[in-house]
């Protein structure tokens, strides 16, 4: 019993700060540190209760929040060196897959405010 109310508890924190920042996070530049943060600090169990919550609203194009190429270089570069991140990014992205979210051509590599995922398409 407390275990599901310690469930219900986050999600419904989840829930209320995903409407709350996710109107604000559109008029605020993103930046590396913010997704990588955000990866490395993710609630991953919360991430896979509520994985039927998540729609394709709460996916955004990595090229779409990060103002250049060079800034989606040093965020892949961190990746492929901070085993965390990383693995984070590998526990997403496959929880995404396979609720059918994801593409197979398609990574999460960051995590915003609010729980949207920045995601990318593998080349």
């Amino acid at each position: 019993m407390k275990k599901l109310l310690i469930v219900a508890a986050m999600f419904l924190a989840v829930s209320i700060v995903s409407t709350n920042t996710s109107q604000a996070q559109s008029n605020q530049p993103v930046n590396v540190g913010q997704l990588v943060s955000g990866l490395i600090n993710v609630n991953i169990g919360a991430v896979a209760v509520n994985i039927g919550d998540i729609t394709l609203e709460d996916l955004v194009d990595v090229g779409d929040v990060l103002s250049d190429n060079r800034d989606i270089r040093i965020l892949n570069n961190i990746l492929n060196h901070n085993p965390i991140a990383s693995n984070n990014a590998d526990v997403l992205t496959n929880l995404l897959r396979e609720a059918d979210i994801l593409t197979d051509a398609q990574v999460v590599v960051g995590v915003l405010s609010g729980g949207l995922f920045a995601i990318q398409d593998i080349p």
